[in-house]
């Protein structure tokens, strides 16, 4: 499903239209009806919308003759539908028109009984402050509905008021439950304040040719996008078909990093997870993952020389090596990460494993002047918005704000790496400026471990064969859906890092 711009969903509608005679009011018919489709379909089952009070505020453009389709085709259903015209403040109650004179006595008697407003007044093409009198019509239903909860809110294409491109709000616009989108997913969508206003999202068709598109660079992370890229499982197979990931992760403060890591490795299908640990860590870790093997490290005070080269005689052979959670930031540990990366440069593309970075991994790259030169092609790298604000030079990084996206793209390209900017709705991106840009946002993963979890994931599914612009993609997608199940369960609060292990491949299974 890919996102647009406004300009981007201006030039579809053109497209649609020079190509394939798909006229403005063609469009208008196909998004008024499957809008009502999705909002009849959106209905708990045992609640029927025979007689169910709905009022449509609309509009004077085309948001306003997506509404009134959607509401000819609710009132075919059985709804008994009313109609608030914004520009004409001319009311219609059950097809019967009010006077002049009692229009806002009888608006406020109808939003009391009202079952869901519909917000059809501003769509895409609307980026201007919101005129005053809209703002004091917005009011007055979200005073209704915070005086009443049975009240519901549906935004038609958008809350009237968010701005589609950056995901800023007009102080007037008034928060959906439920959104309809129509289309594709708007820009701004993915960016606070405007996500928070929302709701849940629905896509809406206006009859688009499905190759049309096809061109544009961001897409949204959904079920049927990462469905397509998860490895298929042959029958016949050996643990050697799905790859081997090795972990350069933990260290005596952070042993857990390296278990949550190797062990999402493996929930997502990796074959063989290997860790390299010290002599003295691996009774910690042969105790608590008795799936993994190990290889053995001299100790964090042995000359860095003879770590790297322990490490990297064991590489042969490692489809995906995930470096950074946990392993501390210690000099002589940057001076085997540096070496480490030395050897991966210098072997052959084929041969090498392909690379994920993150956390400490990070932070030791990033007190290190044009630090992304030491990198292998093709390497993933996973920071927080403090970790990019670090490899940034110091920047501050917000982790919901728009301004994300085009450092995302930015740093992507200048670095040469797949960036998974983590946040909200977290960012991946490439070099060539693709990008994806996952919708569930969980605060639930706001806690200790949730990134260790998924660079393990990431790593598993570059064994198994996945480029790394889909590996880091499904990694995304898979953490949140993951983090749902549990949050479904407990809430938002209190999940632990390790909850997400077991959710992985359930998650997978029903993708």
């Amino acid at each position: 499903m890919h996102i647009v711009t406004v300009s981007e969903m201006r030039e579809l509608e053109a497209q649609a239209e020079r190509q394939y005679g798909l006229s403005s009011p063609i469009l208008m018919k196909n998004a008024g009806k499957s809008a009502a489709d999705i909002f009849e379909a959106h209905l708990d089952p045992h609640f029927s919308i025979q007689n169910l009070e709905i009022l449509f505020l609309i509009g004077p453009g085309n948001n306003g003759g997506d509404g009134l389709i959607m509401a000819q085709h609710l009132q075919l259903s059985g709804a008994l539908v009313s109609l608030y015209h914004w520009k004409e403040q001319h009311l219609v109650v059950h097809g019967e028109d009010v006077h002049e004179a009692q229009t806002q006595s009888e608006l406020e008697t109808l939003l009391q009984s009202t079952d869901y407003v519909v917000d059809a007044l501003l769509g895409t093409g609307h980026s201007r402050p919101l005129p005053d009198d809209m703002r004091v019509l917005l009011a007055h239903v979200q005073q209704e509905r915070t005086a009443r909860q049975n009240l519901h809110v549906v935004a038609l294409d958008l809350p009237t008021g968010l701005n589609p491109d950056t995901g800023k709000v007009d102080p007037g616009t008034l928060a959906a439950d439920i959104t309809i989108t129509l289309a594709c997913p708007k820009q701004g969508f993915f960016f606070f304040p405007g996500r928070d206003y929302l709701g849940t999202l629905y896509i809406g068709s206006i009859g688009l040719p499905p190759a049309m598109g096809s061109d544009l660079s961001t897409e949204m992370l959904d079920a049927q996008l990462v469905r397509s890229l998860l490895p298929a499982r042959s029958l016949n197979s050996n643990k050697g078909t799905f790859g081997k990931v090795m972990l350069l992760c933990g260290s005596p403060p952070y042993p857990g990093s390296a278990y949550l890591a190797g062990t999402a490795a493996a929930r997502v299908g990796a074959g063989l997870i290997t860790l390299a640990v010290t002599e003295k860590m691996l009774p910690i870790y042969a105790s608590s993952f008795h799936e993994a093997t190990f290889t053995l490290l001299p100790d964090e005070d042995v000359e860095s020389f003879e770590r790297a080269k322990t490490f990297t005689d064991h590489l042969s052979g490692y489809r995906a090596l995930l470096i950074g959670p946990g392993l501390g930031q210690s000099p002589n540990t940057r001076e085997v990460l540096l070496q480490v990366l030395e050897y991966l440069r210098n072997q052959p593309e084929q041969e090498r494993p392909k690379l994920v970075v993150d956390a400490d991994g990070l932070n030791n790259l990033s007190a290190l002047e044009h630090w992304w030169t030491l990198l292998p092609a093709g390497t993933i790298i996973t920071p927080h918005p403090g970790e990019m604000g670090r490899l940034c030079g110091g920047l501050k990084v917000s982790g919901g704000d728009i301004e994300r996206l085009e450092l995302a793209r930015a740093k992507a390209k200048e670095w040469q790496v797949t960036l998974i900017l983590k946040g909200a709705c977290t960012l991946v991106t490439d070099p060539a400026g693709r990008t994806r840009i996952n919708w569930n946002a969980n605060p639930a993963l706001a806690t200790a471990g949730t990134g260790d979890v998924l660079a393990g994931m990431i790593s598993g599914f570059l064994a198994q064969g996945l480029a790394p612009f889909e590996a880091a993609s499904a990694g995304v997608y898979l953490h949140t859906a993951a983090a749902d199940n549990v949050s479904a369960e407990i809430g938002y609060a209190g999940l632990l890092a390790s909850d997400l292990l077991a959710q992985i491949p359930r998650v997978m299974s029903k993708t």
